[in-house]
């Protein structure tokens, strides 16, 4: 694939992305009644559950302009929500919080105010809906005014989390597209680890097991950030865990990622010097994912900041690096370059809006995990191209070693091999087998009056011309110098003398053509066949080229056969 078409294909791939988004983005149902939020001061001692469900802390509570409703650290918050008209939509109303990742939520509505408990790791009874938004749904019959009480939990982060209301079938429609899309490019890395290992477990590279460390944490991660993890067997043991989880699986997935790049790029070898600095850039990682995993992370705004901001640095670095040697005519390089510059490019982008406590927009929400599976893909082709190269170069060194360099027949060795099979495979069965010993008359004059270039070329005509005459289940090979040797198997005697008579005509009659000279040879060939039971490949080399002494000594440029005494039936 060329480097243009790849970038074609990327571009291709994200306009595909965009349309696909905006064909099922749903509208919210313009009719729907605005939801009004008023909030509770934090107090001490913070007020019970029955003290502001019961109206006794109403008149506390202060209007807020906007929707979003910030958690607390050190201490829970309490929000009043209403709708400023009764609601009169023909499903009922869904009440959801955006932006609550591991965050409890406790709502108190009507008509009951029980508590219902909303929380993002939530295993205990199945989901009614996606964990995409924390969702309740209220009475058909809510009316303006009427009070719904939300209780959220303290948070070592401060945190903008937005509340809203919409009718069940617009929440719904919404909600299953996500589902949808978050399934589908799950789906996607899933299936490029299960081949990578796959090929793994067939090549045992290390570059793969690199591949599938980077691509399982960063699919872990999205699992985790997405909830969807915790609805998948195993799911509830991460529970505990908590927000360290997904911060653990996505510092592990950085330096394994770098080391995949430095393998797969081939970046010590293409540029040694930024290859080497990114190799020191891993170590950080370890350190921060050790550190992630003891309870004071949590508190600790310094440590993902720090997180955040090595990661940028890192991946700009990488992604110098890798653009150096696509430079430099590296193909691998160039394979990951396409497939990585989407993701690190919207990877910055959602690191910037994370830094700056910005609201996450739909188009990067869903474009990140494309742009993962994406890359998944292309690296997954890139993977197959090495191992497509590998058994190309494999292939290649397998011939080289059995075929001669200047005919391209088949080396001595491996036509005697051959030989040794077809002999072994022909006297269980009682099947004929010949041999034709071949050897170019005067060549040595060829050499002395042409040049060896010109000699080399006569061998080449007169290889070629063997084997043209040859069938395809039949095997030739130079056996050394100007001798050649032609194994037929499954052939008489009589039909080996017709073969050899009408190669030797043909070289007869043949000019050949090297460096502005024009010259004819000739061949002598002897001729032997497999005779009994106990006969050898060795012992019909013997013979034939015994017949080809005699076809010497007889004036050249003809066959003769070795004559057996008991032959094979046919």
């Amino acid at each position: 694939m060329r480097f243009r078409e790849s970038i074609v294909m990327v571009v291709a791939w994200m306009c595909a992305l965009f349309f696909a988004l905006a064909a099922e983005a749903v509208p919210a149902h313009a009719n729907v009644p605005a939801l009004q939020v008023a909030a509770l001061a934090p107090l001490k001692p913070a007020p019970s559950a029955e003290q502001v469900i019961h109206g006794g802390m109403d008149d506390r509570f202060k209007p807020s302009r906007t929707t979003h409703t910030p958690n607390a650290v050190e201490t829970q918050r309490w929000y009043r929500l209403s709708i400023d008209r009764d609601w009169h939509e023909t499903s009922s109303p869904v009440l959801n919080f955006t932006g609550a990742t591991y965050i409890r939520i406790t709502v108190y509505a009507p008509p009951d105010y029980r508590p219902h408990e909303l929380w993002f790791a939530q295993t205990e009874e199945m989901a009614r809906f996606s964990r995409h938004h924390l969702a309740l749904e209220l009475p058909h019959d809510l009316r303006a005014g009427q009070a719904i009480y939300v209780r959220i939990a303290a948070d070592n982060f401060t945190r903008q989390i937005r509340a809203d209301i919409t009718d069940m079938a617009t929440y719904q429609a919404q909600d299953l597209t996500h589902v949808r899309l978050t399934t589908l490019f799950s789906s996607v890395q899933f299936t490029m680890v299960l081949a990578a290992l796959c090929l793994w477990l067939v090549l045992r590279d290390r570059v793969l097991l690199y591949f599938i460390g980077y691509t399982g944490c960063q699919l872990m991660n999205q699992l985790l950030t997405s909830g969807e993890m915790y609805e998948l067997p195993g799911g509830a043991l991460l529970v505990p865990l908590g927000t360290h989880a997904p911060w653990l699986f996505i510092a592990l997935s950085a330096p394994l990622l770098l080391s995949f790049i430095l393998e797969f790029c081939e970046l010590r070898e293409i540029t040694p010097g930024p290859a080497r600095v990114l190799g020191h850039m891993r170590w950080p990682y370890l350190v921060i994912a050790t550190l992630l995993c003891f309870p004071f992370a949590e508190r600790m705004h310094l440590l993902a900041s720090a997180y955040n901001l090595w990661f940028i640095v890192t991946s700009l670095w990488a992604l110098s690096a890798v653009i150096l040697a696509a430079s430099r005519h590296g193909r691998q390089a160039r394979f990951f370059l396409v497939a990585w510059l989407p993701q690190v490019l919207l990877t910055l982008v959602r690191l910037s809006q994370i830094l700056l406590a910005l609201d996450l927009p739909r188009w990067l929400e869903y474009s990140l995990p494309f742009a993962t599976a994406f890359c998944s893909v292309v690296v997954t082709i890139g993977l197959a191209d090495i191992s497509l190269r590998a058994r190309r170069e494999r292939d290649m060194a397998h011939h080289l070693a059995d075929h001669d360099a200047l005919t391209g027949l088949l080396n001595r060795g491996a036509l005697v091999g051959r030989l040794h099979d077809a002999v072994a495979q022909a006297r269980p069965q009682h099947q004929p087998l010949a041999l034709i010993f071949l050897d170019m008359d005067h060549f040595k004059s060829v050499n002395d009056r042409f040049g060896h270039q010109s000699g080399d070329a006569c061998l080449r005509a007169v290889a070629d011309a063997i084997a043209d005459e040859l069938r395809p289940t039949d095997s030739l090979g130079r056996y050394g110098g100007e001798e050649f040797v032609a194994l037929l198997p499954a052939t008489a005697h009589e039909q080996a003398m017709a073969v050899g008579e009408r190669i030797r005509r043909r070289i007869e009659a043949m000019q050949v053509h090297a460096r502005g000279h024009t010259f004819q040879t000739t061949i002598s060939m002897g001729v032997a066949s497999l005779m009994g039971i106990n006969d050898t490949a060795d012992d019909l080399i013997a013979r034939a080229d015994a017949a080809l002494y005699r076809a010497k000594t007889q004036g050249r440029n003809c066959v003769v056969a070795h004559t057996p005494l008991t032959a094979v039936a046919g």
